[in-house]
């Protein structure tokens, strides 16, 4: 047996009951580990009576119980064996905990937190481990495209249906690595696809107009530069910190090295002295690039400076990064070293990121002799 249930005198003189683990146990729902579990459940030091005997005994039975089950628990997981017993749990308050540990992470939550407005409009009851499948999944899909916007009486965009689907499967999907699910269910649930507006990307003259038109808000500004010139998705520009750029004497070039948020993997992205430039001087450390980044903040003065230039359709920081995948293209990047840069996992994905300019296809068409007739 991994523990030994023990008590503790509290400071209301109550006796209180808890498992001590050795050697610690990973607490999934906290994301640490820990070597006491307080049960909530208390004993009086000298009962006075019938009744607060069999307080004592009950609540010593309760917490027999709850030992055996985190035991077996641990057994099985050490064997490999999924634990049925964890289907009970709140996948509400799992989702609780997932938000607030991506906020610490300064992972922008804004979505996050509407999808999960959305989830309970849907489905306001309780909602536990074991309500979450393929059914589940296709149910919340068919509510967002039906759905109405939470603060105004308008359809949900077709974007923003698939950014609160993709939310909710990234959360079912690490639910399934925390050992809270059986299976990937969402492997088999096909995603809301992104309508693509052409009208709404950023055009080289775009950013030339952007460039000549004053920005009133210098964390917004430089962040938004550098974003155009590295491809940096905005939770990835929250989170940098100088610790993270380093020269290479080989390749006479600067790269960043972190764990790149969105997919959760190690990234190394090399970048052009033209972007650490709009840095500033390098700083050593953990300080962060932008300590002062706030996505709402940014999102203001993006607008602002936006529509000051008579781009207002165009405001929206994601568009730095799918600007920053078309100039590789335009420059004849292959498209598998784009995908690369822009740390995507497959190609298809890129794909929907690039444009091809008109004097590139112009080239093209040139290059399409006309054979010779001969008689």
């Amino acid at each position: 047996m991994r523990g030994t249930l023990r008590e503790a005198k509290m400071k209301s003189g109550r006796i209180g009951l808890y498992i001590d683990y050795y050697p610690p146990v990973w607490n999934p729902v906290k994301q640490v580990y820990t070597r006491r579990e307080y049960l909530e459940l208390y004993l009086h030091p000298d009962p006075k009576n019938a009744l607060e005997r069999q307080e004592n005994a009950l609540n010593k039975e309760i917490a027999e119980k709850i030992y055996l089950k985190r035991n077996k628990t641990l057994m099985l997981d050490a064997k490999g064996i999924y634990n049925k017993d964890i289907l009970e749990s709140d996948f509400y308050q799992y989702i609780h905990t997932f938000i607030k540990k991506k906020a610490m992470e300064k992972i922008d939550t804004a979505l996050y937190k509407t999808c999960l407005a959305h989830l309970k409009k849907w489905r306001p009851e309780q909602l536990k481990f074991k309500d979450i499948d393929e059914l589940f999944l296709e149910g919340f899909k068919a509510y967002l495209i039906s759905a109405r916007q939470l603060k105004r009486d308008k359809k949900l965009l077709r974007n923003s249906q698939a950014g609160y689907y993709d939310k909710l499967a990234l959360i079912v999907y690490q639910a399934w690595l925390d050992k809270y699910l059986p299976e990937d269910y969402t492997a088999r649930v096909k995603r809301i696809s992104n309508e693509d507006s052409l009208a709404a990307r950023l055009e080289p003259e775009d950013v030339q107009v952007l460039m000549n038109t004053p920005c009133t808000d210098d964390t917004t500004y430089r962040s938004s530069l550098f974003a155009l010139k590295t491809g940096f998705r905005f939770s990835a520009v929250a989170i940098l910190k100088w610790e993270y750029f380093h020269y290479s004497m080989n390749f006479d070039c600067w790269y960043v090295h972190l764990i790149d948020p969105k997919p959760g993997r190690p990234f190394k992205h090399y970048i052009s002295k033209e972007a650490m430039d709009i840095l500033g001087e390098k700083k050593e450390g953990s300080e962060f690039v932008f300590p002062d980044i706030n996505y709402n903040n940014v999102r203001y003065h993006l607008i602002l400076w936006f529509n000051d230039a008579g781009l207002s359709d165009k405001a929206r920081f994601h568009n730095w990064r799918r600007r920053y995948a078309s100039d590789l293209s335009d420059n004849d990047v292959d498209i598998y070293v784009i995908r690369d840069m822009l740390d995507h996992k497959h190609v298809k994905t890129t794909e929907g990121y690039t444009d091809v300019n008109p004097s590139r296809k112009v080239r093209a068409a040139k290059k399409i002799g006309t054979p010779r007739l001969t008689k």
